[in-house]
């Protein structure tokens, strides 16, 4: 008797001193988790303003390729589609994990587009070419893409510490990928 006393006493004890603790740990990561993503969109915004420069160019690349029939016209609609996506996403202000999953599937786009156009026999020798190797030589400055690396790895790490993944979900700090500079043309 004296036991199952103890026990419903120690429960709601220890019930309210694990509630407190984790409202601690989701107040002390606030902050560390507001400054990790501060910098990332710090380090965001060189970076974006880059790539919408490059993807101007990709447009009018794939704008000279869209009048001409054959195996690139999936290839055209498929990066006319991903650079209105990215526009729309500039425009609306939307999230960096957003912005940054389109700017990767555009540059997987960009590099079928370039090394299709450049495999196409129809093409040789014509001015479409010309704009899809002015589009292959732009790349955002290492400069630009270094920061942003660094700032996405100290956010995620910051993000999964054991303590904050809890913290993180709670308050909406969600994953944001890398930028895939490997995927540039």
């Amino acid at each position: 008797m004296r036991f199952l006393r103890l026990l419903r006493i120690f429960i709601p004890v220890l019930l309210i001193a694990a509630i407190v603790a984790g409202v601690i740990v989701v107040l002390t990561s606030r902050s560390e988790l507001q400054s990790a993503r501060r910098q990332l969109n710090e380090a965001w915004q060189p970076l974006g303003t880059e790539l919408d420069a490059r993807y101007k160019v990709l447009a009018q690349a794939d704008g000279a390729l869209k009048s001409i029939p054959g195996p690139l016209r999936p290839i055209v609609t498929q990066v006319e589609t991903a650079t209105k996506d990215w526009q729309a996403l500039r425009r609306n202000d939307a999230s960096i994990a957003s912005q940054v999953t389109t700017a990767n599937r555009l540059e997987a786009l960009g590099r079928r587009l370039v090394q299709a156009a450049r495999a196409a026999p129809r093409l040789e020798g014509k001015p479409e070419l010309a704009t899809i190797n002015s589009y292959a030589s732009s790349s955002p400055a290492r400069g630009a893409i270094t920061p942003f690396e660094e700032a996405v790895s100290h956010y995620e790490r910051e993000r999964n510490r054991p303590a904050r993944k809890l913290a993180a979900s709670i308050l909406g700090y969600k994953a944001v990928p890398a930028y895939d500079a490997s995927a540039s043309a």
